[in-house]
């Protein structure tokens, strides 16, 4: 039986109760929510059977020094925190370009953000999801060399599906980036869509042009038993989302 999840952040309904009450009512198991949503979660989740498989961290380490440590000190505290609702793993981002910091330090910036949560992550037993998201961490090979820096077990992918594509590899190239990410990945995003960064359509699973079985094939080839996290970024959430839930449970394989 898949572990199916879906995201709060991004769905049609502004309270985190009402989200819950959806999951319940078309039998998904596990939620991913953000930070602001810890405190009110911690008081529903006893309401409903939903579990939180992460809390994304809503961080960004692209930052002058006085905002880089107070990025660094949230997510430290963040690992404390998540565990008030019975989670174990942050979903992280690394950055995004803004003036002020010249452009050969990002990568630079991101690097030591990461490597500075980490420890917090390992003394507190919580894991740390780097996303492939934005312009900068949607470099796989950057990922990769975060990876294999870093070598933590504490710290590992969020696999978004789609956002290599959007961000401008060829839908040829995606497979071969799954099986290199594959292997680090303790969290995914399954999401499908077509086109890159202003010509991006977001689509119902198997609807539009990332080859999604082939990416869970892959994830599953390397041991990935996580949870299946659909995200929908077209029209009409509701529908949407109950499609790809369905197109998820419906997997053989």
């Amino acid at each position: 039986m898949e572990k199916i999840g879906v995201i709060f952040y991004n769905f049609s309904f502004q309270k985190l109760e009402d989200f819950l009450n959806w999951c319940a009512e078309n039998n998904v198991e596990y939620a991913e929510i953000s930070r602001e949503h810890l405190k009110e979660a911690e008081i529903l989740l006893l309401k409903y059977n939903v579990k939180i498989s992460q809390v994304t961290a809503r961080n960004d380490f692209v930052q002058v020094k006085e905002e880089f440590e107070k990025q660094v000190k949230m997510v430290g505290e963040l690992c404390k925190e998540v565990k008030n609702i019975g989670c174990n793993q942050l979903r992280l981002d690394g950055g995004w370009p803004k003036e002020g910091i010249d452009e050969k330090d990002y990568k630079k910036l991101i690097f030591e953000g990461i490597k500075r949560v980490v420890e917090f992550a390992e003394k507190e037993n919580v894991y740390l999801a780097l996303d492939n998201h934005g312009i900068l961490t949607n470099d796989y090979e950057f990922q990769l060399e975060i990876f294999e820096s870093i070598k933590s077990k504490y710290l590992g992918a969020n696999l978004d599906t789609m956002n290599y594509r959007w961000y401008g590899y060829p839908v040829e190239k995606l497979i071969e980036i799954y099986k290199a990410i594959a292997p680090y990945t303790i969290h995914t995003h399954i999401k499908d869509g077509t086109g890159t960064r202003e010509n991006y359509t977001g689509k119902v699973l198997g609807e539009g042009e990332i080859p999604i079985i082939s990416a869970i094939k892959i994830l599953k080839e390397n041991n990935y038993n996580g949870v299946l996290c659909a995200e929908y970024e077209g029209k009409d959430k509701e529908i949407g989302y109950k499609k790809c839930v369905e197109f998820l449970k419906k997997l053989n394989i």
